[in-house]
């Protein structure tokens, strides 16, 4: 009798390992199937932006979809439910930002963008000073033989339409920017932690050459997009190519100037020239006192002109040098009198060695902020492959609830993410 019930335990006692067994190969073959399951709905990334961007994303981020393609690939007899969803949109391109940099071979982190400074506000103080001794001696500047006259009434034209020779052949292309996710409600993943796409200086540098790699400018060839000038649109934003395009080369002409200005102060026979047209001016309006202070307003407006020069040079397609000398200064102060005119006489010089108009490009995609950048590349995929990318998942987080045999239910979660 004792030993039928020593038997009769150890068969109870092997049963209950058994099923317990049963229960933990269940629970296991549940959680594998759902992790192959969902790195194969994963596998279902948008190919097309792939294989043009570097950047994987799956389309479609609905509940109902996914439990439905978990099922197909052989998650099946459980509920599942979306705990976690980040779309490429999320925290102003971060997922899009952290891609863009590994498939260039960086590692994303964050860090604080680092503001550019410029120098113009020198220039505004002479022009300032000039206008105070002419206000105060009832004197206007006259409109003929006057280089600064000339200068002011450039910079009110369009930069276009005095930097190129045919400015009607600029792309008149534009979009729409209240249709695009730089503009418009997004739609936003949960769960995850939204962080912003900024960056560290080497990090930006990878993003950097990922923009110059996928986002043709200006000067490269032109792909049948919505925007031919399409790195012109990361920096600037604005709904035109040439309103894009003129903004850049507003930045260009900045440094240009500056940088010839610097020269001009250097050059003793150019500063002679200056100082010769400025006493002429000063004794024609009667104010002595103003010499020194025209002759630097003339000395910038010469520069500007010479930026004028450098515009068309880097347009062409051709290098500047970084510093200009006495051999690579383009404009006399006489032409500078006809710039912008029919009577010009100014024209490309080639130089072999110096900066073209993609460094600059290159400049200001690194000074830009990232975030913009990361918005206004999304923009153009978006223009370009014809998806919404606030639609566009890039992980994803899943709790699946399983019933087993005695009314056991099992319940866990599965991730997968785009690396």
């Amino acid at each position: 009798m004792f030993l039928s019930l020593v038997f009769v335990l150890l068969l109870s006692f092997i049963g209950g390992m058994i099923q317990s067994a049963s229960i933990h190969i269940t629970k296991s073959e549940k959680r594998a199937d759902t992790k192959l399951a969902l790195e194969s709905v994963f596998a279902e990334y948008h190919t097309e932006m792939q294989k043009e961007y570097g950047i994987f994303a799956k389309l479609d981020g609905d509940e109902t979809k996914l439990s439905r393609r978990l099922w197909f690939y052989g998650a099946k007899n459980m509920k599942h439910e979306i705990q976690k969803i980040q779309f490429l949109t999320d925290g102003n391109g971060k997922a899009f930002y952290e891609q863009a940099v590994r498939s260039m071979g960086g590692e994303a982190v964050d860090a604080k963008d680092v503001p550019v400074s410029s120098w113009e506000e020198q220039e505004r103080d002479v022009n300032q000073q000039l206008d105070d001794i002419l206000t105060e001696s009832q004197q206007s500047l006259p409109t003929e033989d006057n280089p600064i006259e000339v200068v002011k009434n450039l910079k009110k034209s369009s930069l276009l339409s005095i930097v190129f020779s045919n400015p009607e052949e600029i792309s008149n292309r534009y979009v729409v920017l209240e249709e695009l996710p730089s503009h418009r409600n997004l739609v936003k993943g949960t769960g995850y932690t939204a962080q912003s796409s900024k960056s560290g200086a080497v990090q930006k540098a990878f993003f950097a050459a990922y923009l110059e790699k996928h986002f043709p400018n200006y000067i490269e060839n032109q792909k049948e997009n919505s925007l031919f000038y399409e790195a012109e649109y990361l920096l600037e934003g604005n709904e035109s190519d040439q309103e894009n395009l003129e903004a850049v080369l507003k930045k260009i002409s900045v440094i240009r100037t500056g940088a010839n200005y610097a020269y001009l102060l250097t050059d003793q026979t150019k500063q002679t020239e200056a100082e010769a047209v400025a006493i002429t001016l000063c004794s024609l309006l009667l104010v002595p006192e103003a010499l020194e202070i025209m002759k630097q307003a003339i000395l910038f407006a010469w520069a500007y002109g010479e930026g004028i020069c450098d515009l068309r040079t880097l347009v062409a397609g051709k290098k500047l040098p970084l510093v200009k000398t006495q051999d690579t200064w383009q404009l006399s102060l006489e032409n500078l009198m006809k710039l912008g005119t029919a009577e010009e006489e100014t024209a490309i010089l080639e130089h072999e060695e110096g900066i073209g108009y993609e460094d600059y490009v290159k400049t200001f995609l690194l000074a830009e902020n990232t975030e913009s950048l990361c918005m206004r590349a999304l923009d153009l995929i978006e223009l370009k492959l014809g998806v919404r990318v606030d639609g566009c998942v890039t992980a994803v987080q899943v709790k699946s609830t399983c019933e087993m045999q005695l009314n056991i239910q099992d319940t866990f979660l599965t991730e997968y993410k785009y690396q």
